[in-house]
Order: structure tokens, then C-alpha cells, then sequence
């Protein structure tokens, strides 16, 4: 698909979108635990504010993922939501089951699954998708 078809308003492929809304939303989970992890090692954040930062940080990288995905593809929101959001946890589960922990179900398993899929559903409704601009029709006179 050239740039031109983008800038006309069709639309990409479900998988490009898709792609394109984790890939952001990893670059943005990544960049708020680098910011969150100055925080604490400069002590301003207590150390036992991870496990909140943790979830506000997969909330709001999965709500950005999944409205960037959304707002590029546009018919079938929800499921591209979904697409990205579910993607984001079995990253997540990818990386517990490498861990030095080996805990593939651990604590806060569940409490992320919530978070992702909530910030993904929340930005299906909130983003703009497939609008069509209402456009007074003009009275045909003869």
C-alpha cells in the first residue's frame, strides 16, 4: 500500500495495524518502566509502588497500542483492540515463563490481564474508526 492510499483515507491491512499498535505500545510500556525505575533508584517513588506502577504502566500502554491500531485500521474495532491487547499478555507470559522465577502464573498474572485487555477495550470506544463525516445532502431542485 503506497503512502498516497493512506493519505486518501483507505484503509491498511489487519495485520499492518496490528503490528503497528504493539510495536507502539511496547516502545511506550518500555519507556514509562525506564521512567518509573529512575523514580525509584533516585528514591522519589517508594519501592513498593511497583506493582501499581506496573499496572498503570500496562493500562496505558495497551490503551495507546490499541487506539493507534484503531484509529489506522478502523472497521473492526474491538477486535483489533483485542488483537493488541492479548498480544501485549502473551508477551508478558512469554517473558514470566523465561524468567529467572520460572512463576508463569504468579501474583499479578491476572491483575495485568485486566489492566491490558481493559486499556485496549476502553480505547475501541474511545477512538475514532470508520466515521463517515455526515454530509448535509443538497435538495435536488428541477
Amino acid at each position: 500500500m503506497l503512502k498516497n492510499d493512506v493519505s486518501r483515507g483507505k484503509k491498511q491491512s489487519f495485520a499492518i495495524c496490528a503490528v503497528r499498535g504493539i510495536l507502539a505500545a511496547i516502545a511506550i510500556l518500555l519507556a514509562f518502566f525506564a521512567a518509573s525505575a529512575a523514580l525509584v533508584a533516585a528514591g522519589t517513588a517508594p519501592e513498593a509502588a511497583m506493582g501499581t506502577i506496573t499496572w498503570i504502566a500496562a493500562f496505558l500502554s495497551s490503551f495507546s497500542g490499541a487506539a493507534i491500531a484503531v484509529k489506522s485500521h478502523g472497521p473492526r474495532a474491538l477486535v483489533m483492540a483485542l488483537t493488541v491487547s492479548g498480544t501485549l499478555f502473551a508477551l508478558t507470559l512469554l517473558g514470566a515463563a523465561f524468567s529467572d522465577d520460572g512463576g508463569l502464573l504468579g501474583e499479578m498474572t491476572m491483575s495485568l490481564f485486566l489492566a491490558l485487555i481493559a486499556g485496549g477495550v476502553l480505547a475501541s470506544f474511545l477512538s475514532p474508526h470508520g466515521k463517515k463525516s455526515q454530509k448535509p445532502q443538497k435538495s435536488r431542485r428541477r
